[in-house]
C-alpha cells in the first residue's frame, strides 16, 4: 500500500473512531454501511438520498463536509472549517433538513443570530 493511501485509512479511521461512532445519530440519516469507503484525506458514504464527503484539511488542522444530493438538480452542500465535534451535528442538520439552518451556521462560526429591527 502506498504511503497516501495509508495516510487516507488513518484518516477515515480517526474520522470514524471519534467522530461518527460516539453518536446514535448517524443510523437516523439511513447510513448505508457497505457505501462507507476512504477518499483522499477522509471517508465517504451514503445516506437517505445523498453522498456524505468527510474530508480533514491538513493545513488548518480541521474538517471539510460535503453533501452530495443523489437529485443533481438539488445543490450540494459544503461546510469547512469544522472541528471534529461538530462533524455530526453539522450533517445531522443538512440530513434532516436539507441544508444547513441558520441556528447551525450560527452555532459553528460563533455568529450571534439575533434579530434586530432596522
Amino acid at each position: 500500500m502506498a504511503e497516501k493511501e495509508i495516510t487516507n485509512e488513518k484518516t477515515a479511521k480517526h474520522i470514524w473512531n471519534n467522530a461518527l461512532q460516539r453518536s446514535f445519530q448517524p443510523f437516523s440519516w439511513g447510513l448505508d454501511f457497505s457505501s462507507v469507503k476512504t477518499i483522499e484525506n477522509g471517508t465517504a458514504f451514503h445516506v437517505k438520498a445523498a453522498w456524505v464527503h468527510i474530508q480533514y484539511m491538513m493545513q488548518v488542522d480541521l474538517f471539510k463536509v460535503t453533501i452530495i444530493p443523489d437529485d443533481k438538480q438539488k445543490n450540494q452542500i459544503v461546510c469547512e472549517r469544522l472541528i471534529l465535534s461538530r462533524l455530526v451535528p453539522t450533517i445531522d442538520d443538512a440530513v434532516k433538513h436539507g441544508s444547513i439552518s441558520e441556528k447551525s451556521v450560527c452555532s459553528i462560526t460563533g455568529i450571534r443570530s439575533e434579530r434586530i429591527a432596522v
